[in-house]
């Protein structure tokens, strides 16, 4: 898709509960991104639109499958949005679930300054307010348990929402959770030196995945920033000074990380998890990336196992694969 007609579908998504016709571009979109699984048959039906948050306009994705046995709500990470998720939401739809997906503020199709926030608390606002808005019965969600699976900042977000609002999940998993991110030292200070005069540098893209052609898709991807925020920074940095790293009551989560992520600082990050979810499970994977929703196919299939044992325990029992 070219920039102008994301540009075009960003204008022309429709709330999401209204009755408008579906913007055709919508099923361009899906097919470009390969998300278009309302188009492969086995029942599976699709719906978009947007949920207001705060100053923000965002862009809810929903797919039900047949016979479904749990929703899921998924969360991606910084630079990322919907449509780089393909392969978890295909996983979870084969698996009986229910999908519920939303690009978070300035990013993909939502409103707001390209991969900029205020402050954090924004990310968890826009997870309460679409799951009022979409996740609920009376808009189309089935009663079934839910659980919810975050990529990195999608973590962070998790982790503010269990902060602040009222926790609505019978299971979590944290793909590589930010906490803090990699030479936090090293950011901060560039931060503090860049702050008061810029309010971007060039981001830089890296190798954060073994899977080749992601990583070739991603540089071409029309609806990637090519800046990193200093205001993301900066909510970063007061979100990390208050952060309580004590036990949010909400139960133990599933943790998977990789060994040769270079993005955040996990080792660090591994332990602030412990604190905050108790008892929670750590599923090391060695030689895989940051990038773990969109890593090589051995990693997704090892990790995804353990989900589903891990959703098992939890009383959540997917479809045999």
């Amino acid at each position: 898709m070219t920039p102008q007609e994301l540009d075009t579908l960003r204008r022309e998504l429709p709330p999401f509960h209204s009755a408008a016709a579906r913007p055709p571009l919508v099923d361009k979109l899906c097919t470009f991104y390969g998300i278009d699984f309302h188009a492969r048959g086995a029942g599976v039906s699709h719906h978009c639109g947007t949920v207001t948050s705060g100053e923000y306009t965002l862009a809810v994705h929903r797919w039900l499958t047949p016979d479904a046995c749990a929703n899921l709500l998924l969360m991606h990470g910084y630079f990322d949005h919907t449509g780089l998720f393909g392969k978890l939401i295909g996983w979870a739809l084969e698996a009986g679930c229910n999908v519920l997906m939303f690009d978070l503020p300035g990013h993909g199709l939502s409103s707001g300054e390209p991969a900029a926030i205020s402050d954090f608390s924004e990310y968890s606002r826009a997870m309460d307010d679409v799951l009022r808005a979409a996740g609920t019965p009376e808009h189309g969600m089935p009663a079934l348990p839910w659980w919810v699976m975050g990529q990195s900042t999608g973590c962070a977000a998790i982790t503010e929402y269990a902060r602040h609002c009222d926790w609505a999940f019978d299971a979590a998993v944290l793909l590589a959770p930010l906490v803090r991110p990699a030479a936090w030292p090293l950011v901060k200070l560039g931060h503090t030196i860049a702050g008061g005069w810029r309010d971007s540098v060039p981001r830089r893209f890296t190798n954060n995945s073994t899977d080749e052609a992601f990583l070739a898709f991603i540089r071409a991807d029309p609806l990637q920033s090519h800046h990193t925020s200093l205001r993301w920074v900066g909510a970063l940095r007061r979100w990390l000074r208050g952060l309580a790293l004590s036990d949010l009551g909400v139960g133990p989560v599933l943790v998977v990380q990789g060994d040769d992520d270079g993005t955040v600082d996990w080792r660090y990050n591994l332990g602030a998890i412990q604190k905050l979810y108790p008892g929670t499970h750590v599923l090391m994977l060695e030689g895989a990336g940051h990038q773990l929703a969109n890593e090589a196919l051995p990693y997704r299939q090892r990790y995804l196992a353990a989900v589903r044992a891990y959703l098992a325990d939890c009383g959540i029992f997917l479809r045999a694969p």
